[in-house]
């Protein structure tokens, strides 16, 4: 074996086995906030303390741990000084994307009726604390103040659903938020609508704004440092409160667009230049 690749990260079942390896490049891979991770509480209970305090330990035995984004690696390493030993393993390779397939999906039919007379958002991704979708509608609420002709489309499940429709409902918003679950096909919905929101507590390098990049939508996340370090110049970034959420909203209902077109194809030569100069080190 040349290569152990621990990609996803966070069962310690796998790192304990990749670590143990006798492969003579062995690599982890960090895909959030690892700290913000530890924390993270479902139901009152931490999702990942128990794998984790096996993992954070297990970095020292591989040969590179690699973040998906810069500004990630950065929060990371400041994060978990205390833990990794040489810090000069942290490094960060790029997610890459299928934007062909991406394409391509987006222009087959869409499951879910879309209005054309109304402006439309959608966001996608589960419905859980750290995604902060509850203030996303309570800014949407806001919005509706001044803009009553706008949507929200919500694609995901999680464990907040019944809440968040239970909010939903306490604000009145019923037929203007609608919870769409998993879908088959999310990119048809994601191109019949006008623009997309991310509410986010903390991410890696999310997926979802590459996806949406490549489709060419308008962009409004949360200023996190893995969402300022893929949207600086190509989308809208807004403090996590509903004051600023709902400011980065009306300014995309007003007519938003990025200073500049997102090249997907220069930046996923790039991601995967990074992966194979990775994965061949020793």
């Amino acid at each position: 074996m040349d290569v152990a690749l621990d990609f996803d990260g966070y069962f310690k079942h796998w790192t304990l086995l990749m670590a143990s390896s006798n492969a003579p490049n062995k690599i982890i891979f960090q895909h959030n906030e690892m700290m913000q991770e530890y924390s993270k509480k479902l139901n009152n209970a931490y999702k990942h303390r128990a794998d984790l305090n096996i993992i954070f330990p297990l970095y020292n035995y591989f040969d590179r741990v690699v973040s998906v984004a810069k500004p990630i690696e950065i929060v990371n390493k400041r994060d978990l000084q205390h833990i990794v030993c040489d810090e000069s393993k942290m490094t960060y390779v790029h997610n890459s994307i299928d934007y062909p397939s991406i394409l391509q999906s987006s222009e087959l039919a869409n499951e879910v009726e879309i209005p054309t007379d109304t402006f439309n958002f959608v966001t996608m991704g589960r419905l859980s604390p750290e995604k902060n979708q509850q203030m996303m509608i309570a800014a949407f609420q806001k919005l509706q103040e001044e803009f009553p002709d706008t949507n929200l489309f919500i694609i995901g499940s999680g464990e907040l659903e019944d809440t968040l429709k239970t909010y939903v409902t306490d604000l009145d918003l019923n037929d203007k938020v609608h919870f769409l679950g998993q879908l088959d096909n999310p990119f048809a919905t994601i191109a019949a609508c006008d623009a997309f929101l991310l509410s986010s507590i903390h991410e890696g390098q999310p997926m979802v704004l590459l996806e949406c990049l490549v489709l060419n939508k308008p962009i409004l996340a949360t200023d996190t440092p893995g969402c300022a370090g893929l949207l600086k110049g190509y989308g809208l970034l807004a403090k996590n409160d509903v004051e600023n959420f709902v400011m980065g909203m009306k300014e995309i209902r007003t007519g938003y667009k990025p200073p500049k077109a997102f090249d997907y194809k220069a930046y996923n030569q790039e991601a995967i230049r990074m992966l194979e100069e990775i994965l061949e080190m020793k």
